[in-house]
């Protein structure tokens, strides 16, 4: 019995220190001082042009133009080629077509007799 009243006047202190508690105030202005500590900690927002002059963003600018170059002439090159076999593919059917050969000639080369 006796750790129960012993328990029950530990519950009674802990109930009754509550009753000390008041609401907590704030300093004069402190949302105002709050609001300017963190405009003044936050970085302003720069302009595109102070982000293009940094020497990281122009290199990687720089090597992306160079690859993209790169890979456009390495992609016409090859298309040209392919383009001139098949124009070369085209011309040598037509002349097996036609039974032409290479051997025409505008001034008859054979020797009479």
């Amino acid at each position: 019995m006796e750790a129960n009243k012993f328990t029950q006047q530990k519950i009674e202190e802990t109930l009754n220190s509550i009753d000390g508690i008041n609401r907590a105030g704030m300093p004069v202005f402190f949302y105002i001082r709050l609001q300017a500590r963190l405009h003044n900690s936050m970085p302003a927002a720069q302009p595109f042009w102070l982000l293009v002059t940094k020497p990281a963003v122009s290199l990687v600018t720089l090597s992306l133009l160079v690859v993209l170059n790169i890979a456009s002439i390495n992609y016409f090159i090859k298309s040209n080629k392919q383009r001139v076999s098949t124009e070369s593919n085209n011309i040598s059917d037509f002349a097996q077509e036609y039974n032409l050969t290479g051997e025409a000639s505008l001034y008859n080369d054979k020797k009479i007799k």
